[in-house]
């Protein structure tokens, strides 16, 4: 990796990949909803779309042909605690990637008839999002976990919030988050890192580093809640939340191994039992949702209402089994291989490498090397994951959101063993 301050407060990041003609390149912002007042919900994902919408140099239809005419791609998102522009264009074509995306970074005009457009256009993604009842309940979910908290609120924001962002509001904004240190740009692929720097230097046009938003603070200990939105579905919609812990915890391996223990692939133990054995299930799984702050573990089945008590009472035999009996050396190891094997195949990415440069260093301040990953995963141990599954799964620690038939799912949550 090659580091270097192309301005005060800016860093660049660049890997070079021999043997591909191929370069990922990314700007990475901190602005989410962890920097967001509970009236400036969905700001930092209006200003994602914004800055699509042209500058004071291209239009959006220029900034779309750009890429285009080069066989490029471009978009980005905006996660909780940052918005990552990017793209991925042939090495001969960097310099206009360099040259579109500052300008869009530093020169977008933010109109106000773009806000009202935008303002629809977020509106009905608003709506998409509702009427997806296995995504939307994990929005739910968030909210249910961290009560009152900014991390569970909705990156798109509600209706209400998006109705108060006005044009000075979304610019004001726009000038806290994307100035000299708050932004990190990473890239990867068939590149020379001092002639991207010199570009970047030649063309960047942020303010100076300033007073900047501040990071949404640790959240305190609070009772999770349960949240039910009733809808006509066919299936009931169910995730089920517990604690976990921040991108930089000591742990972290060992909870990702859980993870994939748990309800990571078709061998996991949720899967194996609920779809293969019981066929209760189409789909079940667990994730992690990790932060610089805080963090928490999510498992997730779709399946019709009159199932939903011997789910759980699969789940919670499951979850019993796993904290008083443990894991087998043979199960940890190919928990081990997958995780491992997921990160040496997603090197052969130029926008993966990237990915790794951009977040490292925004959200941890560092980069990890891959073989440093690999060692500490492979020092896991089965009475740790064992230990760790123990202190996340327990029932007063248990958030439940749900999305489909609902009225009989409070019943069956207080009368599931436990």
């Amino acid at each position: 990796m090659h580091l270097t301050e192309i301005k005060p407060g800016i860093l660049l990041a660049s890997k070079q990949l021999p043997h591909v003609r191929s370069v990922s390149l990314g700007f990475w912002v901190r602005s989410g909803v962890a920097y967001e007042k509970p009236e400036q919900l969905g700001t930092s994902h209006l200003l994602e779309h914004l800055l699509f919408k042209g500058t004071s140099n291209r239009s959006a239809k220029e900034i779309s042909e750009s890429f285009d005419n080069i066989g490029g791609e471009v978009n980005a998102y905006t996660s909780k605690e940052y918005t990552c522009f990017y793209c991925k264009v042939v090495d001969q074509h960097l310099e206009t990637a360099v040259d579109v995306l500052t300008d869009m970074l530093c020169h977008s005009r933010l109109d106000p008839s773009d806000l009202e457009k935008e303002r629809n256009v977020v509106l009905e993604e608003i709506g998409m999002y509702e009427d997806t009842p296995d995504e939307y309940v994990h929005d739910l979910l968030a909210a249910a976990v961290l009560p009152g908290h900014p991390l569970g609120r909705p990156i798109l924001g509600t209706r209400e919030s998006l109705a108060g962002i006005g044009a000075v509001k979304l610019r004001s904004f726009y000038e806290q988050c994307y100035r000299a240190g708050n932004i990190i740009i990473a890239a990867a692929g068939s590149l020379d890192h001092e002639q991207l720097a010199n570009w970047l230097a030649d063309r960047l046009q942020l303010p100076a580093a300033g007073p900047l938003l501040p990071l949404a603070e640790r959240p305190e200990t609070s009772r999770p809640e349960q949240l039910y939105v009733e809808r006509p579905t066919e299936q009931l919609h169910l995730a089920l939340g517990f604690p976990g812990l921040p991108l930089d915890h000591e742990r972290v391996y060992t909870w990702n191994l859980l993870n994939n223990l748990l309800g990571s692939g078709m061998s996991s133990r949720l899967f194996q039992r609920l779809r293969e054995e019981h066929a209760l299930v189409y789909s079940v799984y667990t994730y992690t949702a990790s932060f610089q702050q805080t963090g928490y573990t999510a498992l997730y089945l779709g399946l019709a209402p009159h199932n939903t008590a011997l789910a759980l009472d699969l789940i919670t035999r499951e979850l019993s089994i796993l904290c008083q009996e443990g894991v087998t050396e043979d199960e940890l190891r190919r928990a081990k291989e997958q995780v491992k094997g997921a990160l040496i195949m997603g090197m052969e990415s130029t926008a993966n490498h990237m990915g790794r440069l951009g977040r490292g260093l925004l959200l941890l301040n560092r980069v990890q090397e891959v073989e440093d990953v690999i060692s500490r995963v492979e020092a896991v141990t089965t009475a740790e994951i064992v230990d760790l599954a123990s202190t996340i799964f327990k029932r007063e620690q248990m958030a439940v959101a749900a999305v489909g038939r609902v009225q009989t799912l409070p019943g069956i949550l207080a009368n599931a063993a436990w």
